[in-house]
């Protein structure tokens, strides 16, 4: 609400009159970077003779977030060298890239939006005396204070390099070896002034500033070599062959420090050890930490092809892969895959039909498999506990922090694919159609685990399986084409259904499984629930029934009854929702006339759910006397009770967005001086097409907590970008 809005309720007897503190501030129009310009440039050099060739080029990308406070500049290069030798038998390919970049990451977080929507808006910026003015409601602070006082900045250096060595050892056997390696490093600065509101004097820091540093480095190395045959057996029969080996390990390092009880904000984070919460043990502790995980992913792999005058194709891969992840009984695991492949339109009797310029049918079935689980899962490691007095010696503590799992495995994905592929009207038509079914079994996930016998309370394991089924179609035509214009267009699209299958074994037995708990205030639990039977992305809650005349809420029971919130229980919860969009389409026009062109790029995604976390708190008048939405007073205004979780805040979430919109004009020159040149103008997510009142209906639609509309209000941006491509 506005200020205007926020005094008519202190009028109206709604809110106090001390809650108007004198000014009409715009919050969120304060917290906008009104210059936002982003500028990116890139060059680009190439050249080589028969033997040689390269391509270098380099960047410089100055990026300002929409946000104050927030953005990075960042620069790098790239170089790649092909060299090939001894009479085209020996190839060698290099590639090397680094980027550095400095980030401000002060601004833009969710919180400071959250804040200008629910700050009072009669209340000041800044005092009388040029310091700032801080409200005392619940979860209220000043974000321009923070801006202001605040320093939160990164600094990162990534680097990659890799290398193909391919050599043709005889006729249609070749050997390669490719290398690569990757390192990513950054260094975290953050400080909090004496003048920061968290450090004011009556607060744990009594006046002094704080500080924190942190560093991490990311690298991993890649070794593969394969050896890959191909043989032709008359004019009919083609076979390749490939056997491989891979070898990848990464680790991450990283370190953190802080202290506090700065006296002069003068040193700021550069002198960490002038803190005197090291002596002083009335301010909060200082701490330091350093950690370091690895792993190891180890493949042996092979893929033999087989084809058949070009008609009939057959392939079958097999990979053994081993990682470090998994218990010491499981760590490899086998995943085989085959497909199969029929060009109908190369058989004879398709010969006399010209509408139809190629027809594939495919099939294929394969199993993959998935370790995105933390490091040491599998393995009992140690952490600290409390410390203990020996002769006047406290001695550190050491302890399990985690139950150990040898059985811990592989989680398997196994899909059926039966696809079709087409091309009519002399290929002005073309497009292609799959249908999969996929079983996920022995999901990895952490569950509770009954102590005795175990000594933690919860083990990564393998229990559940999870059928996933659906349609995908892609089309691409030509409907217009001349000499001056043509008119292309593509269409994707894909439908998916889900279903939980499997949630407990013989060991690990669980009813259902409940994500994203709501944020207080109130306990209002969690949002989902996963149970056998049922599928990912289920809202499981309460069945709103309508409001009493005096404004508390009316539930549906079990029974089909209404009863007030304090009335419901477990029995009386069920599905209300699902958050995970069942289709999804795209649709991309592309225009040329002479030298002009157009891209117009639509996409949407239909039938699921969203739950208005926006409205749930700050639809409530029950906030106040903080800032509420506007719909407290409209659409709810009936409502005169605490938040509760209901269908009420569930909303349909379909929409449709114009996603791109490139103008283009390509200049052509007489002169050996410039190739070519074209100059655009890009605009990006410039309309959505929703009947969904929150900020935007795209919101994440994978893992187990899809379709929440979370309380941040961090806007959401239309960009436009003029660019300028030179070759010479």
């Amino acid at each position: 609400m506005t200020a205007a809005d926020f005094r008519k309720l202190i009028a109206d007897g709604v809110v106090a009159p001390s809650q108007d503190f004198g000014a009409t501030t715009d919050l969120y129009e304060e917290l906008i970077n009104k210059n936002n310009l982003s500028q990116y440039y890139n060059f680009a050099a190439s050249g080589g003779t028969a033997q040689t060739n390269y391509r270098a080029s380099l960047f410089f990308n100055e990026a300002n977030g929409i946000a104050k406070q927030n953005g990075r500049e960042q620069f790098g290069g790239r170089v790649n060298i092909n060299q090939r030798g001894l009479d085209d038998r020996l190839s060698l390919s290099v590639n090397i890239a680094a980027t550095m970049n400095k980030a401000n990451l002060l601004g833009g977080g969710g919180g400071d939006f959250e804040q200008a929507i629910q700050r009072n808006p009669t209340a000041p910026i800044y005092n009388p005396d040029g310091s700032f003015f801080e409200t005392q409601g619940y979860n209220n602070y000043n974000p321009l204070s923070r801006l202001a006082h605040r320093i939160s900045e990164r600094n990162q250096q990534t680097f990659s390099g890799d290398a193909l060595l391919s050599l043709k050892l005889i006729k249609g056997l070749t050997a390669s070896t490719f290398v690569s390696y990757v390192r990513d490093n950054y260094n975290d600065r953050y400080y909090r002034s004496r003048k920061d509101w968290d450090q004011r004097p009556n607060s744990d820091y009594q006046g002094m500033a704080y500080a924190s540093k942190s560093n991490l480095v990311y690298w991993s190395k890649t070794l593969e070599s394969t050896l890959n045959y191909t043989r032709d057996i008359g004019t009919d029969h083609t076979i390749t062959a490939l056997a491989g080996y891979s070898y990848q390990y990464e680790t991450t390092e990283a370190f953190n420090v802080n202290n506090n009880g700065f006296t002069t904000d003068g040193f700021l984070d550069w002198n960490l050890g002038a803190g005197s919460a090291i002596q002083n043990t009335t301010l909060p502790r200082p701490g330091m930490g350093s950690n370091k995980v690895d792993n190891t992913l180890i493949a042996f792999f092979g893929r033999v092809n087989y084809s058949f005058s070009d008609r009939y194709f057959l392939t079958a891969i097999l990979r053994r892969e081993g990682s470090s992840r998994f218990g010491a009984n499981h760590k490899w695991g086998n995943f085989p895959a085959v497909s199969a492949g029929w060009v109908i339109s190369e058989e004879a009797f398709m010969q006399d039909i010209s509408l139809i310029n190629q027809l594939k049918l495919r099939v294929g079935y394969g199993v993959t498999g998935n370790q995105g689980i933390p490091n040491y899962q599998s393995i009992v490691t140690l952490g600290t506990g409390g410390v203990y007095p020996q002769n006047g010696v406290y001695y550190q503590t050491y302890g399990p922090v985690r139950n150990p799992n040898p059985n811990l495995r592989w989680e398997q994905k196994a899909e059926w694919n039966f696809g079709l592929d087409f091309a009519i009207l002399n290929n002005r038509v073309s497009g292609s159609i799959d249908v999969y079914n996929r079983t996920t079994k022995d999901l990895l996930y952490n569950y509770n685990a009954q102590q005795p016998s175990f000594v933690r309370d919860q083990i990564y394991t393998n229990v559940g399986s999870i059928r996933n089924s659906g349609v995908e179609l892609q089309l691409s035509a030509i409907p217009v084409q001349n000499k001056n214009f043509q008119w292309n267009v593509d269409f994707t699209g894909n439908t998916q259904k889900n279903k939980l299958t499997q949630l407990s074994n013989d060991v690990f037995k669980a009813n259902w499984l409940e994500f994203y708990g709501l944020p207080s205030p109130g306990a209002l639990g969690n949002a989902f629930r996963l149970e056998e039977g049922g599928a990912v992305g289920n809202f499981y809650g309460k069945r709103f029934a309508g409001f009493t005349e005096d404004g508390k809420w009316q539930f549906y029971k079990a029974d089909g009854s209404k009863a007030p919130a304090n009335e419901m229980n477990n029995d009386d919860l069920v599905v209300i929702g699902n958050g995970v969009p069942k289709l999804q389409l795209a649709l991309n026009n592309r225009f040329t006339y002479k030298n002009f062109d157009l891209t117009v790029f639509f996409r949407g995604k239909f039938m699921y759910d969203i739950l208005n976390t926006k409205e749930l708190y700050f639809g409530n008048k029950n906030w106040l006397p903080n800032n509420l939405l506007k719909s407290a007073i409209t659409t709810h205004n009936a409502l005169n009770d605490a938040p509760q979780y209901s269908d009420y805040y569930l909303e349909k979430g379909d929409f449709v967005k114009l996603d791109n919109l490139t103008i283009g004009y390509s200049f052509h020159f007489n002169t050996k001086l410039i190739r070519n040149m074209r100059l655009y103008i890009t605009g990006r997510n410039l309309a959505t097409f929703t009947g969904y009142s929150g900020i935007d209906p795209e919101l994440q639609d994978t893992g187990f907590e899809t379709g929440v509309d979370g309380r941040g209000f961090y806007p959401r941006t239309k960009s436009m970008a003029i660019g300028l491509t030179v070759g010479f």
